[in-house]
């Protein structure tokens, strides 16, 4: 019996752990080099060539996906006096670095923007905030992390998609901006407000945040030296978060955004799903539609 133990420890020792091993390596190998980043660097582009013709444009959107989502260039556009392009990026580019070097190539004459809407859901996500420090220290590009990593996404979660009958890597495709930057919602199909699951945890205004928003905001003032600046705090489905302990956060985001030179607006929270498109802070074309509304009647209200 132990002469038998014996090679059966063996054989686990240096053959199935070693198999096991290289199963596994090779499977990350085969994940990296199927990687596919959802249009992202496309979506960039499409941006670019956009932007290649126009001359008229005097108002930007910047920021994350809930701008994407959310905010809409030709209704700023049709309800004002301003002529808007949405130039937010999913994922607001990954890292700092990436989205100011988006920035910084778009074919655009700056000095003729004259207000900036900056609209960013960082703020709202303490691991999201620490997450983008992560990022911007590695410089991760707008396709995101596509270096090969020995970890990754769990094997668990593959298994899950394979007994569903999905595809093992298939990656959420958006569609091409529209001529005025907007999310084009008629060609998607992503909408699933029955996984949208609301679970905000604030960030914590110390030093580090501080640094981060105030070297964002001095960095989009030197892009666009005649702009009226606007940080945006977005409007998200936050049901679960003290109203209390939120009017306190924004009113020290408030002052730290306003140490900064630039204006504060705070957007109402989103009262249901029904207006959402598949997380908290992505509106649905009417979830769009009552976010830019809002804005524009905020956004009045500091002109007058």
């Amino acid at each position: 019996i132990m002469l038998y133990m014996g090679n059966v420890n063996r054989i686990i020792f240096w053959l199935f752990l070693p198999s096991l091993l290289i199963s596994y390596i090779v499977f990350r190998v085969f994940e990296w080099q199927t990687y596919d980043d959802g249009t992202r660097q496309l979506i960039a582009e499409q941006h670019a060539l956009n932007l290649s013709d126009r001359d008229d444009i005097d108002c930007l959107i910047l920021g994350g996906s809930n701008a994407v989502f959310s905010l809409s260039a030709e209704q700023i556009s049709n309800q004002s006096s301003l002529t808007c392009y949405n130039l937010s990026l999913l994922d607001e580019g990954h890292s700092d670095g990436a989205y100011s070097d988006f920035i910084r190539t778009i074919p655009i004459d700056r000095t003729q923007i004259k207000k900036i809407f900056y609209s960013s859901v960082i703020p709202l996500n303490n691991p999201g905030f620490l997450d983008r420090l992560r990022k911007n220290k590695r410089q991760i590009g707008i396709s995101g992390e596509i270096g090969f990593q020995i970890t990754g996404r769990s094997l668990a979660s593959y298994l899950i998609d394979f007994l569903q009958a999905k595809r093992l890597f298939e990656t959420r495709q958006y569609p091409m901006p529209m001529r005025n930057g907007d999310f084009n919602f008629d060609d998607y199909d992503g909408c699933q407000q029955d996984k949208i699951r609301d679970d905000w945890a604030l960030a914590t205004i110390n030093e580090d945040f501080k640094q981060w928003l105030g070297d964002n905001l001095l960095t989009i003032r030197n892009f666009f030296p005649n702009a009226d600046i606007s940080y945006v705090l977005p409007s998200t489905l936050r049901s679960q978060v003290n109203e209390d302990e939120f009017a306190k956060f924004s009113d020290t985001l408030r002052s730290v955004v306003e140490s900064n030179s630039v204006n504060y607006i705070a957007q109402s929270s989103f009262l249901d799903v029904n207006v959402l498109c598949d997380g908290t802070h992505h509106g649905n074309a009417v979830g769009r539609e009552i976010r830019t509304s809002e804005l524009l009647v905020l956004m009045e209200r500091l002109i007058l």
